[in-house]
C-alpha cells in the first residue's frame, strides 16, 4: 500500500535525481554558440596568417586529415602544417558550415569553404571536443571541389597506329 510518507519519499528522490541530471548536463543553445564562436576563431586565426593560433584550437591529441596528403597528427605537427601552409600557399578563405551537432561532450560540423585568389571551394568536416566551457577541434578532414589536374604518368600512352 502506497502511503503518503512513501509518496514524500519518492518525490524527494525523484528531485535529487532530476538535480543531479541536470548539473550534469549541458544547456543546448549555448554548447552550439559556444561551438559556433570557437568554430569562427579558425577562420579568423588562419586570415591574420597565424598558425600558431589555428593550432592552438586543436586538442593536443588533434588530427589533421589533408586531402592528398598522410594524416598529421598531435599539435606541433599541425602547428608545422599550418605554418607551411600559410607561408607557401595562403588565401583569404571563407567558410559556412551547414550542419552542426552537439552530442555531449562531443561535436561535429560540415560545410563548404571559398577561397577568392585562387577560386577554389571544397567540403569539409570536423569533429570538436569539448574543453571547460568551449570546444577544440580533434579531427579536421577537407576536399577540393576540382578534380586534381592528370598527371602525365595518369594519361595514356600514344599507340602506334596497327600494321597494315
Amino acid at each position: 500500500m502506497i502511503t503518503a510518507r512513501s509518496t514524500r519519499a519518492f518525490a524527494l528522490l525523484l528531485s535529487v535525481v532530476l538535480v543531479a541530471c541536470k548539473q550534469g548536463g549541458h544547456d543546448p543553445a549555448a554548447d552550439a554558440g559556444s561551438l559556433d564562436k570557437a568554430a569562427a576563431g579558425w577562420e579568423a586565426a588562419y586570415n591574420e596568417k597565424s598558425a600558431e593560433s589555428v593550432a592552438a584550437l586543436y586538442t593536443e591529441d588533434g588530427q589533421l586529415l589533408p586531402p592528398g596528403a598522410g594524416a598529421v597528427n598531435g599539435r606541433a605537427a599541425i602547428k608545422d602544417f599550418w605554418s607551411n601552409d600559410i607561408a607557401t600557399q595562403w588565401a583569404k578563405i571563407s567558410i559556412r558550415a551547414e550542419t552542426s551537432t552537439v552530442a555531449g561532450d562531443w561535436a561535429y560540423r560540415s560545410g563548404v569553404w571559398s577561397t577568392e585568389s585562387p577560386p577554389l571551394t571544397g567540403k569539409y568536416l570536423e569533429v570538436w571536443k569539448r574543453a571547460g566551457d568551449s570546444w577544440q577541434l580533434h579531427k579536421d578532414i577537407w576536399n577540393s571541389d576540382a578534380m586534381p589536374e592528370a598527371s602525365a604518368a595518369a594519361e595514356p600512352a600514344a599507340t602506334a597506329p596497327a600494321p597494315q
